[in-house]
């Protein structure tokens, strides 16, 4: 059917593996919080660079939407973080 093996371009082919690849690399959220947290924050940039490869405005759209909702989580995690330590800490000042 396709003269090619896929028929995407080479690129958007890159960045889908680097997708599976950022996937796979999922950590434990409850036995490493921040690791977890970078790790969404890899997967953000990893989606916002396919976003600019998809073939179709929806695609692309959603893409940028899981980036941004990744990097929101990232947040919360690290806010969550921080809280934490601080109570151990006393507060903080």
């Amino acid at each position: 059917m396709f003269a090619q093996s896929s028929g995407l371009p080479a690129e958007l082919k890159a960045a889908l593996r680097e997708l599976r690849r950022v996937r796979a690399q999922r950590p434990e959220r409850a036995s490493d919080p921040l690791g977890f947290a970078n790790w969404r924050e890899d997967i953000a940039g990893v989606l916002e660079t396919l976003s600019r490869l998809l073939l179709f405005e929806e695609d692309r759209t959603k893409a940028v939407g899981e980036a941004a909702q990744a990097r929101e989580e990232a947040a919360r995690i690290r806010a969550e973080v921080r809280r934490e330590a601080d109570k151990g800490s006393g507060g903080g000042l």
